[in-house]
């Protein structure tokens, strides 16, 4: 969604920190895309957001859009995925808080 980043994430993660229980985490997939193609890859603008909104960063992990065939990957893109794009991110976050 074309400004999401710029407008929506921060009061996103500002609301998420405010309701996530002690002891929670917050997960979050993010994907890159093709705009214009350009690619663009959002996770530093969303893990600098939620750093900024009072989130640690804990855990990044990387899930491939493909299954094993013999000992090499076969690409299985989802349908709505950009041409290149053959994975999509898992992010794990904490709030911070403060005493």
């Amino acid at each position: 969604m074309p400004g999401a980043i710029e407008d929506g994430w921060p009061g996103f993660f500002h609301r998420a920190h405010r309701l996530l229980p002690e002891g929670g985490f917050l997960l979050l997939a993010t994907r890159q895309r093709r705009d214009g193609g350009r690619l663009t890859e959002p996770l530093g603008t969303l893990i600098a957001a939620a750093r900024t909104a009072g989130f640690r960063y804990l855990q990044h992990t990387v899930v491939v859009y493909g299954h094993p065939v013999g000992d090499r990957l076969v690409p299985i893109l989802p349908k709505d995925a950009s041409i290149g794009v053959a994975h999509c991110d898992l992010i794990a976050l904490s709030a911070i808080r403060h005493a």
